[in-house]
């Protein structure tokens, strides 16, 4: 499968998985594994189902994939001893000047959450080497879209620029919430991206 077609099944199928979007998901997991996308990778994306939507749709997420049939294990690592580390440089990768006032906007709403944010959700999850960091931050704009959250969606559309995602691959993600996001929240982030 090419790298286009790749990027716009993961974005759609993290879409689905988000919003809860069932039915929706079925169809996507079908083609995904009809068009030979691994079941390795399809796993990797749902992985990251539960940082933007809860492990309840990521387990829904899950069981759904079991039911696509889709062949190959998930990606296995070892709890790695960087995982901090490397949470705290993807953060200040995606984040760029802004990275040390959303910290403290992290750590002013919960002691903990800001620890919690870099090590967990950026160093054991985002970071992940099974996926490219390209394609996670479109998945990001495409659940966040589909889950109507403005602000982090904003900030993940400039963190998948920053990484190096182009503008229509973003719209790309944007089009994997149609029929699920407002049509009028769609247009603000397209707005944003464009």
């Amino acid at each position: 499968m090419d790298a286009t077609k790749r990027e716009r099944s993961l974005t759609r199928i993290a879409a689905a998985a988000a919003a809860g979007e069932t039915e929706r998901l079925d169809r996507e997991l079908r083609a995904a594994v009809a068009e030979g996308l691994s079941g390795t990778d399809l796993r990797e994306a749902i992985l990251q189902v539960f940082l933007f939507a809860g492990f309840p749709r990521a387990i829904t997420a899950f069981e759904r994939l079991e039911l696509a049939h889709a062949e190959g294990a998930g990606a296995t690592e070892e709890d790695p001893a960087d995982v901090e580390e490397r949470g705290a440089e993807l953060f200040s990768l995606i984040y760029g000047e802004h990275t040390d006032r959303v910290l403290a906007k992290l750590e002013r709403l919960h002691p903990d959450f800001r620890r919690m944010i870099v090590r967990d959700a950026y160093g054991r999850v985002l970071a992940r080497p099974f996926l490219p960091v390209v394609e996670r931050e479109l998945m990001a704009v495409a659940m966040l879209a589909a889950l109507e959250v403005p602000k982090p969606l904003g900030a993940h559309i400039r963190g998948a620029k920053t990484v190096g995602a182009t503008t229509d691959q973003i719209l790309a993600a944007l089009d994997a919430a149609e029929g699920i996001a407002a049509p009028e929240s769609l247009e603000r982030a397209r707005q944003v991206a464009g």
